[in-house]
C-alpha cells in the first residue's frame, strides 16, 4: 500500500510516498540512495556509484534524478526540501538521535549548500505520538520536561515537538506535521505496537 502526502509540501515536483511493504523499495523510478540506520548522527552527501549508505541516518543530494529511502517504525522520518531546488534530504530520527542532536548535524550540512537555512522545508512523517510513546524519567534529563506529560504516573515524551524546537534552534520555521501516528494506524508499521520488524518505507523525490 502507497500513502502520498506530497499535497501537504507546498513544493511543486516533490514527491513523498510511503509504502509499507519493505521489500517493495524501488517503487520510485529513480535511482534510489538508501542507509543502513543505526541511530547515529552520521548524515551523507550522495555521490554517484554508492547506493547504501552503512552507518548513516541522513543522506542529502541536490540531483533531481536522485531518490531518497528512510525506513521507520515509530521513529521520525524528517523531510527537508529547499525552495529554490538547491538540495533535499531526509533523516531517520529517533529518541537517541534526537538527544545527540542529529538536527544540529544537518545545518552543518545544509549551510554548505544554502545561505539562509529559512529556505528550507520540512516534513515530518508518519511517526509515533506523544499519547503512544511512553518513557522513563531519564528522559527529562534529555530533553526537559517541557515534551514530557505524566498521565497516571506514566511519563510520554512528544518527539515531533521536540523535533520542532530543534529545526526552529536551527532557523527552520516551515514545518509541516504528517499528523499521522504510527502506532495507531495499522496499516502503518510500529515497532511499539507489536515490536515488528518490518519498516516504513519513506521515499523523497522530484518528478
Amino acid at each position: 500500500m502507497i500513502f502520498d502526502f506530497s499535497d501537504k509540501i507546498n513544493k511543486s515536483g516533490i514527491k513523498i510516498l510511503f509504502s509499507n511493504d519493505e521489500l517493495n523499495d524501488h517503487f520510485v523510478k529513480k535511482k534510489s540512495f538508501s542507509m543502513n540506520q543505526t541511530h547515529s548522527t552520521n548524515l551523507k552527501m550522495i555521490t554517484e556509484g554508492k547506493f547504501i549508505y552503512e552507518d548513516t541516518d541522513g543522506i542529502f543530494s541536490n540531483n533531481k534524478n536522485h531518490s531518497l529511502i528512510v525506513r521507520t517504525a515509530d521513529c521520525l522520518p524528517i523531510f527537508f526540501i529547499h525552495q529554490n531546488d538547491n538540495i533535499f534530504g531526509v533523516l531517520h530520527a529517533g529518541w537517541k538521535g534526537l538527544k545527540n542532536k542529529i538536527i544540529m548535524e544537518s545545518a552543518n550540512l545544509l549551510k554548505n549548500y544554502v545561505d539562509d537555512l529559512s529556505e528550507m522545508i520540512v516534513f515530518i512523517g508518519p511517526s509515533i505520538s506523544q499519547k503512544n510513546y511512553e518513557v522513563k524519567n531519564e528522559f527529562i534529563n534529555y530533553f526537559g520536561s517541557s515534551f514530557i506529560k505524566n498521565v497516571d504516573d506514566k511519563l510520554f515524551c512528544n518527539l515531533k515537538e521536540i523535533a520542532k524546537s530543534q529545526l526552529n534552534e536551527i532557523g527552520i520555521t516551515r514545518v509541516i506535521d504528517s499528523n499521522q501516528c504510527t502506532y495507531e494506524n495499522e496499516n502503518y508499521h510500529s515497532f511499539r505496537r507489536n515490536k515488528t520488524s518490518e519498516r516504513m518505507v519513506g521515499v523523497i523525490y522530484y518528478e
